[in-house]
């Protein structure tokens, strides 16, 4: 498959999330895909092995271009994924109050975070607890993300007889 495809990867359930309007703009668009975490978190010496292990276990029904961070505690996942497709990252930080609150229990929050800002291709301004993406939306119109052209995940446009082009089921 040479769709492109965006990510999301949301710190928790899409509902309640403080930039749940923003994520769900973003999953209106058929080429973005949203992951939310798993349950049980790994411990902190594993955590490096399970995100590696973790993001060669996701099948995605094209080429993952853009991973988008909403949280530093998904860093280690994004960091995986974006090394297996050789996507870009694009980070949406929460604000440092949040960031404080949340580091509490994981003193490793603000590692990430420093880390999440210094691969990040972007990191999105948020004001009020508006995001500003243009920049993120001009990009994945740039990667064909955002696409004129249907999205049929399990199919392939070919040329036909006559030069037509046609829609044929294939692997």
């Amino acid at each position: 498959m040479d769709e492109s495809l965006a990510l999301l990867l949301l710190p928790g359930r899409l509902e309640g999330l403080p930039f749940e309007a923003h994520a769900r703009s973003l999953l209106s668009i058929p080429r973005v895909l949203a992951l939310e975490p798993g349950r049980i978190r790994a411990p902190r010496f594993m955590r490096n092995a399970a995100s590696l292990r973790q993001a060669s276990r996701i099948w995605l029904p094209g080429l993952l271009r853009v991973v988008v961070l909403y949280h530093p505690a998904q860093y280690p996942l994004a960091r995986a994924l974006c090394g297996r497709d050789d996507g870009e990252l694009w980070y949406i930080p929460p604000d440092s109050a949040q960031l404080e609150r949340d580091s509490g229990s994981d003193p490793d929050l603000v590692e990430f975070d420093d880390a999440a800002r210094a691969r990040a291709t972007a990191t999105l301004a948020v004001h009020e607890n508006e995001v500003d993406d243009a920049p993120l939306r001009e990009r994945l119109t740039d990667l064909d993300i955002i696409s004129p052209r249907a999205f049929v995940p399990e199919a392939r446009f070919r040329r036909g007889p006559r030069g037509r082009k046609g829609l044929s089921r294939g692997r």
